[in-house]
């Protein structure tokens, strides 16, 4: 048996994009952007570029038989990475739900994890299937963008597996913070995931990447879409740094967004109306 942590496979849908704007100029210090709407770029040729591939180890196979003590050997890793905000899941040996831990996913790298190991002086059991987050290519912000931003709303903690529901609207930046604007609703503090990062793009807008394959995921201003619902865990101490940085409103949790447009390039169905069912014969 499997257990996930309800932690938060990405998805999207079709909604237009968004109107053309000028690309902000480079910001002065203490002169941060804003990005309220963006032409979307040509996404077929950008999508027609190879990714990169995710790096790091992803898998370690566990090898020999269960110990005696797999039950208690299990919880207690299970227990440590709790402590430290890095177990994504386990699974069980049998079908049944109190079997011994026989692998588990974890919210690191491998190189975080055997690091993390060596420092405290343990050995990781052998037996067990580990799973580990690719490594990130590609930096929160880049210098390219860094002077756009007044404070940088995201997740440290890598996400592992999320809700599938679909969640859209359109993350703008003003005066270098993150929002998130949905019609009929008054604007949010937009909360991403560890593993979307900031850059600018040739043209100069300011663009979302995707930190593990280094892939443009939308231009900041444009509709988009992401999984969900996500929750923001985010320490009261740090709100009000948030707060008093970009205003007193609501966070709200964005996952890792890409554009509606992107989404409609890559799968041209979308664009296409479903037809209704035919009426029910008499």
């Amino acid at each position: 048996m499997r257990a996930f942590l309800p932690l938060l496979a990405l998805c999207g849908a079709c909604s237009p994009t968004g109107a053309e704007a000028t690309p902000p100029a480079p910001a002065a210090t203490a002169d941060y952007a804003t990005q309220l709407t963006a032409p979307a770029p040509d996404y077929a040729e950008l999508i027609a570029r190879p990714p990169i591939l995710p790096k790091g180890e992803m898998r370690r196979e566990g090898s020999g038989p269960l110990p005696a003590d797999a039950k208690a050997l299990g919880q207690t890793w299970i227990e440590r990475l709790q402590a430290k905000g890095a177990l994504a899941g386990y699974g069980l040996a049998g079908k049944g739900t109190d079997g011994p831990v026989n692998m588990i996913d974890t919210l690191l790298t491998a190189r975080e994890f055997d690091a993390w190991v060596k420092q405290n002086g343990w050995t990781a059991p052998r037996y067990l299937d580990w799973g580990f987050q690719p490594e990130l290519v590609a930096p929160a912000v880049s210098e390219r963008a860094a002077r756009a931003v007044r404070l940088w709303t995201q997740s440290e903690t890598r996400t592992g597996i999320q809700l599938e529901a679909l969640f859209g609207g359109r993350v703008v930046m003003k005066d270098g913070c993150l929002w998130f604007q949905q019609k009929g609703e008054p604007d949010k503090i937009a909360w991403l995931h560890a593993e979307t990062g900031l850059d600018r793009d040739p043209q100069g807008y300011l663009v979302f990447v995707n930190r593990v394959t280094g892939e443009t995921m939308a231009r900041v201003g444009e509709e988009m879409t992401w999984a969900g619902p996500n929750p923001v865990a985010v320490p009261e101490a740090k709100l009000r740094d948030i707060q008093q940085a970009c205003g007193k409103a609501e966070l709200f949790a964005v996952g890792n967004p890409q554009s509606a447009e992107r989404m409609m390039v890559q799968h041209p169905h979308l664009r296409r109306p479903m037809n209704p069912p035919p009426p029910p014969r008499s």
